[in-house]
């Protein structure tokens, strides 16, 4: 594969720091990492007619159809900084966004963690009330507990890194993951990586295998 044109759709669980993979990556290959915000960004900034679509589901406080963000993200990974290679990443992947971009000739990767991980990773969680800076209380703990390092601030526990909330969040992704993954699999497109090394780890390893073939 000419890694300067590769065409990649980064699927991982809340947890997997799917976001930080796919920015090493695309800083190691010279390509855009592209989210579905950055794409409904694009779409409403530049008046689009997909973004006034959106916006009348926005405003009507409806879900858009799934026709309608696979366009959208369609149309932002046409633009030129992506149309010869882009990272796409995603932590709730549709089926319908994945036969959209199909044709484009993509590479999924799946980003594989336990759910026993994620959930360690993301209730242990704790952020800084003054600068938004996050600890964990195993893996990066604050010199003093319940303070943060960086600006003093006091850490709290966000209501979205609950064990509940995570167990849901969990839930959510399997539920749009599920067929996504079996299709990219049955069509010879998925890779599979671990994804219990840190990001920049993970990035290497992903760069060697494209390299490779």
């Amino acid at each position: 594969m000419a890694l300067a044109k590769a065409r990649l759709v980064l699927i991982g669980s809340p947890g997997t720091e799917t976001a930080e993979v796919a920015g090493h990556l695309a800083a190691r290959l010279g390509l855009p990492s592209i989210s579905i915000r950055d794409a409904i960004q694009s779409a409403v900034r530049t008046g689009s007619e997909l973004g006034d679509d959106l916006r009348r589901f926005m405003n009507a406080e409806q879900l858009p159809p799934p026709e309608l963000i696979a366009a959208i993200v369609r149309r932002r990974l046409g633009e030129p900084d992506a149309v010869d290679g882009f990272v796409y990443w995603t932590e709730f992947p549709t089926l319908s966004v994945m036969l959209s971009l199909e044709t484009l000739g993509i590479h999924a990767v799946e980003l594989v963690l336990a759910d026993v991980e994620a959930t360690r990773r993301l209730t242990g969680r704790r952020t800084c009330r003054g600068c938004g800076m996050i600890w964990h209380i195993e893996s990066s703990p604050p010199l003093v507990e319940g303070v943060c390092d960086r600006c003093g601030g006091a850490l709290f526990h966000r209501d979205d890194d609950a064990p509940a909330a995570v167990a849901h969040q969990l839930g959510v992704y399997h539920e749009h993951s599920g067929p996504v993954l079996v299709h990219c699999r049955a069509a010879g497109f998925l890779i599979s990586v671990d994804a219990t090394r840190p990001a920049e780890e993970i990035a290497a390893e992903l760069t060697g295998r494209l390299e490779r073939g």
